[in-house]
């Protein structure tokens, strides 16, 4: 698993595909990149474990409870089945959800156009492999 997180001012997103030529954007957040790889298969619920972990440890830091997880496949050359990394973000959400977080995904088997500010803080960029 790969972990790479980011406070945000601002992060905007739109498909490749344009169908929604505004985009959707958001600002002040904790913006998680996760790739799941080829062994998190054989452990799911260690791996969700361990994201939710993180990603509650560093939103805690930044006191922010709004939360974007994006599957991201360049972190590794490792990859899991697509089925198996939309399944870890949309069981992660769940999780955080039940904590009280408020948490959006950036939608699964699309390319995106994207911008994003993040703030200048050490701590404002954070990489996890686990």
């Amino acid at each position: 698993m790969k972990l790479l997180m980011f406070l945000i001012t601002n992060f905007w997103f739109r498909p490749e595909e344009r169908g929604n030529a505004e985009g959707t954007s958001f600002d002040e957040a904790l913006l998680a990149w996760i790739q799941s790889e080829m062994h998190d298969e054989a452990d799911r619920t260690g791996i969700i474990r361990k994201l939710v972990k993180n990603i509650r440890w560093l939103a805690k830091k930044h006191e922010t409870s709004r939360i974007i997880l994006h599957s991201f496949a360049h972190l590794s050359d490792s990859k899991s089945t697509p089925e198996f990394a939309d399944d870890i973000i949309k069981e992660t959400a769940e999780r955080l959800r039940d904590r009280e977080y408020d948490v959006h995904i950036v939608p699964f088997g699309a390319f995106h156009e994207f911008k994003m500010h993040v703030k200048g803080p050490s701590l404002a960029k954070v990489f996890k492999s686990f």
